[in-house]
């Protein structure tokens, strides 16, 4: 298998794929680099590389390279570009180009993309040692691993694994949630008051939550506003820390109203968002990776869902007492809107007994979502190096 074993991580992230598909790619990538494998991610257009290029940023290491004949959400269109990719670690240079694959020299595949098809893994298999990084379980996977660390109640495990029988090896649960490194250190404590709250929609904002959130807000705030009811009261104190993904498409009226109203405060192109999460007492976050993060640190938050990839994982978090979700946008945006608002002041409300359940949360949160995620997975993917079959 060599010194460096060579692992290729096939993802994308645009404006109709969340970044956070990048972000955790990237984490298991540098813990793959820690372990001396060589990592080569592949992506299918142009905005993905340029996302991924800012995830990267100074890291050296890296190959990133756009598959000339790949779309987003047709994966098989790239095959005869994969596998020739693939191939030459396949063959041994004393056999002819149409050459049988044989296991030792075989890189490793990881795949983390909703458009996966049993043909585009089974056409994979003889060139590599496939891994799938899973949360909606389409399809009984034919890989050597799959990954799926959703929050998975005790009566539930048995029927992921049970969905899960062509893989050699299952990684499941949410101590394999793959964090990036700046989580790692990080720890917080619940402050006896709540004054700053993070409000985050990922890379993209199709829906335009955040404005719309922020300017319910500030409507409330201006003089001629008498409806407000006197329970929304607390929220005049409270800073609003909004993080801008680099495909929002609402930045210009964003900026406008962050001139007008001192309590909101705009992030972009963050780079440090563990950082940013320790400042905040509360967050109000899409579904996905973010809430994971969210959990790891014990920063009290609620969910809303913006796509059918969020549902599972917004409904889990809430079944397990610690992120309530607000709702699906696309279909109540009235409601998500209010729960959201009526979180805030009941979390952020100026008495003992709000810190005391922004405290029991917080306990819960830590517990929940363990940090040595992705190199537990990096090992995983290691060891598949091994395994002649």
């Amino acid at each position: 298998m060599g010194i460096h074993p060579i692992i290729y991580i096939r993802t994308d992230g645009n404006a109709k794929i969340a970044s956070g598909h990048l972000v955790r790619c990237f984490s298991i990538a540098l813990a793959c680099r820690a372990l001396k494998m060589k990592v080569h991610f592949l992506v299918s257009d142009k905005e993905s590389r340029l996302l991924l290029e800012g995830i990267v940023g100074s890291n050296a290491g890296f190959t990133i390279t756009q598959l000339e004949t790949a779309a987003y959400d047709f994966l098989e269109r790239e095959l005869p570009e994969v596998l020739s990719l693939l191939s030459p670690h396949t063959c041994s240079p004393s056999v002819p180009s149409d050459c049988t694959p044989f296991a030792p020299q075989k890189p490793i595949f990881l795949l983390d993309s909703y458009y996966v098809t049993e043909k585009y893994l089974s056409s994979l298999r003889p060139y590599a040692k496939t891994a799938y990084l899973d949360d909606l379980r389409l399809f009984d996977y034919p890989v050597d691993l799959i990954i799926n660390y959703d929050v998975i109640p005790d009566d539930k495990m048995e029927s992921y694994k049970s969905a899960y029988q062509n893989a050699g090896q299952l990684l499941l649960g949410a101590s394999y949630t793959p964090l990036r490194d700046q989580f790692r250190n990080q720890h917080t404590s619940v402050r006896e008051k709540a004054s700053d709250i993070l409000i985050t929609s990922g890379g993209s904002d199709s829906l335009h939550f955040c404005l719309r959130l922020v300017s319910q807000i500030a409507n409330a705030f201006r003089p001629d506003n008498l409806t407000w009811p006197p329970s929304m009261a607390v929220l005049a104190n409270m800073n609003f820390h909004v993080v801008i993904g680099r495909l929002n498409e609402d930045k210009e009226q964003l900026y406008r109203l962050a001139k007008d109203f001192s309590f909101l405060t705009l992030h972009e192109n963050v780079q440090d968002m563990a950082a940013l999460m320790v400042k905040c007492d509360l967050a109000v976050s899409a579904a996905g990776t973010t809430l994971y993060e969210l959990c790891a640190l014990g920063i009290p938050a609620i969910s809303f869902v913006m796509a059918d990839n969020q549902l599972d994982c917004a409904y889990a978090f809430d079944a397990a007492n610690t992120i309530p979700c607000a709702g699906d946008l696309r279909t109540s945006a009235d409601e998500v809107f209010k729960n959201i608002l009526h979180y805030i002041a009941d979390a952020s409300a100026p008495s003992e007994n709000s810190y005391l359940q922004r405290v029991a949360v917080h306990d819960r949160m830590v517990k929940l979502v363990d940090k040595d995620g992705s190199a537990r997975i990096a090992h995983a993917l290691l060891s598949l190096c091994s395994h002649k079959k």
